[in-house]
């Protein structure tokens, strides 16, 4: 039985995630007994990690609708408010429920998403495989070459720079010098080789992968580094995964200050490019953004347009966090981006570690019809969502492209 919502009719599975990213999760120890039989990923502690949880917290959960199959992943938010949490328990038998509004969701058969195998498994000089990648969601490869960010001020989402642990590469030390890269570049893309080379024959990997080049933004004034140090990655890994990642090798990255070098990244292999706003109108880049609005607005899109030019349209792509600022707001601006040829994206707000934010999260029917109408605009120009709903954990972009949700 699928869930009327509104005007909508949304599919059990993406009811469930809608609920979750807007509500949270609270897990039994129950619950939390069958995370150590099924062998759970817990938080990877890469970039962020949800507030009032700890580090042995499940990270995300795949929802299977029973009916036809289906199959979305979500992450496992912690509730802001317990009272409205989803809560996950298990039965006698170890199956994982899903009681919402203190009713159990029928349809559903729910699972945690299993920690890789190579996050155990170490290169030759002895480091974890997992320093040089990691898997968000089922089935992205992320390549992150330094912790942290070094913009001038922090997005007010954004805990990036509580999870640097002794002896990570940091982007201060990256930005601090072009020859700190130069003298670690030869070790490091050797390294980062059979890091790919093993990580590439997990489970995770087996239907397909999405190839992610991500990481902290260097200095404002050190952006052009760091687009030269994507590009040399991009054209070492292209040989190993970018011909076989579902797009190619995707690049997420704060743009050059030197325009040009948008081509330098297009011709080292990088097939889509992604300069996240995170907010989309002037007035909410400026508050959430302080950091990026230190390069302007304008700066940003710029070069999301010259991007365009060189990637062409659908290969440049735009987040946003939905929740900083209303729907009303952002789909006009979405719409005239999309009619440039960037496809535009978000995920839903959720709390991390270090954040300095006045907000709260949005509710489950601003969701909703925020990915319904962004849907509407993408498909008129042919647009296909990032990724996929098993590696976009905290969207319901390609749950709307595949129908999940419905007008009544």
């Amino acid at each position: 039985m699928n869930i009327i919502h509104d005007k909508y009719i949304i599919q059990n599975e993406t009811y469930l995630k809608g609920m979750i990213l807007t509500n949270g999760i609270v897990f039994t120890q129950n619950a939390l007994n069958v995370a150590l039989i099924e062998k759970a990923k817990i938080q990877n502690q890469v970039y962020n990690m949800p507030i009032n949880s700890e580090a042995n917290r499940p990270q995300e959960l795949i929802i299977t609708n029973r009916k036809d199959n289906y199959s979305t992943v979500v992450s496992c938010v912690s509730p802001v408010d317990e009272s409205k949490a989803v809560i996950i328990d298990a039965d006698y038998s170890g199956e994982l429920l899903a009681i919402v509004n203190k009713k159990i969701l029928d349809d559903v058969v729910i699972h945690y998403v299993q920690e890789p195998t190579y996050y155990h498994k170490r290169i030759t000089n002895g480091e974890l495989v997992k320093r040089y990648v990691s898997a968000c969601g089922l089935d992205e490869l992320d390549i992150l070459p330094w912790k942290g960010c070094s913009i001038s001020k922090p997005c007010r989402f954004c805990g990036v720079n509580n999870y640097i642990r002794r002896g990570d590469v940091t982007a201060t030390a990256v930005a601090s010098s072009i020859c700190f890269w130069n003298k670690r570049s030869y070790d490091y893309l050797r390294n980062l080789q059979e890091a790919i080379n093993i990580a590439l024959k997990d489970a995770c990997y087996k239907e397909h992968f999405h190839l992610i080049l991500i990481a902290g933004n260097l200095a404002n004034d050190k952006l052009d580094l760091e687009c030269r140090i994507f590009s040399e990655i991009a054209q070492f890994i292209m040989p190993l995964a970018g011909h076989k990642s579902r797009e190619g090798i995707v690049a997420v990255i704060s743009p050059p200050n030197d325009i040009n070098l948008l081509r330098l990244l297009k011709n080292s292999g990088v097939t889509n490019v992604v300069f996240n706003l995170e907010a989309v109108t002037e007035e909410g880049f400026k508050k959430y953004c302080p950091g990026k609005n230190d390069l302007g607005f304008n700066y940003f899109m710029d070069r999301l347009n010259a991007a365009v030019d060189i990637f062409g349209k659908g290969h440049v792509w735009s987040n946003l966090v939905l929740g900083l600022e209303s729907v009303d707001l952002m789909l006009p601006e979405c719409e005239a981006l999309a009619e440039r040829g960037v496809v535009m994206s978000a995920n839903v707000l959720h709390f991390d570690k270090g954040n300095t934010l006045d907000c709260g999260a949005p509710e489950l029917g601003d969701v909703v019809n925020f990915f319904f109408e962004l849907e509407r605009i993408n498909s008129k120009h042919n647009f296909i969502p990032f990724y996929c709903a098993k590696a976009l954990r905290t969207s319901l972009t390609n749950e709307a492209h595949e129908k999940r949700i419905v007008l009544k």
